[in-house]
């Protein structure tokens, strides 16, 4: 089936909320060893789609969320969100249901079609606790980690430590 992609309207976003991860962007079993350069990759994809995300932050772990709908060539509207989250660029919807599962892999597809926008950030990572800086330059993903202090003084003023 084929869709048409788009942003939701700011009424949209207030009737739909979220939902669970359908699949990831990039699967991590078949990426695993480029999954460092896939990140930044699909941020870079997203952004050339649907320009700057609903939401971003700094912390690598809720990373940027698009609040997307994909429409149906017989006009049904399902509502999707793409995000960056623990385990990196995913599609979250409802996964139970069966149109949105289409839906996601379509949108999946739309996405990693797209040739990326240069762009550069920097996020965190505090699992380990690190600092991220990742983007795409010339149509190459990169991706650093340098592992930082909890005492560091730009990670107590994002996180309120």
């Amino acid at each position: 089936m084929n869709y048409t992609f788009r942003v939701q309207t700011e009424d949209e976003i207030q009737n739909y909320r979220g939902g669970s991860k359908i699949c990831e962007i990039y699967d991590f079993f078949q990426y695993a060893r480029e999954l460092q350069s896939k990140i930044p990759l699909a941020f870079g994809q997203l952004k050339a789609r649907f320009g700057e995300p609903h939401f971003i932050s700094k912390n690598y772990e809720e990373m940027y969320e698009y609040n997307l709908c994909a429409e149906s060539e017989t006009g049904e509207i399902t509502y999707l969100c793409a995000y960056c989250g623990p385990t990196g660029p995913a599609i979250g919807g409802i996964p139970s249901d069966p149109n949105s599962q289409k839906a996601a892999q379509a949108l999946v597809n739309y996405i990693i079609e797209a040739a990326p926008i240069d762009y550069e950030m920097e996020a965190y990572y505090l699992d380990v606790p690190s600092k991220l800086t990742l983007g795409v330059k010339n149509g190459q993903p990169h991706y650093s980690e340098e592992e930082i202090d909890f005492d560091d003084p730009e990670l107590k003023k994002l996180f309120n430590f």
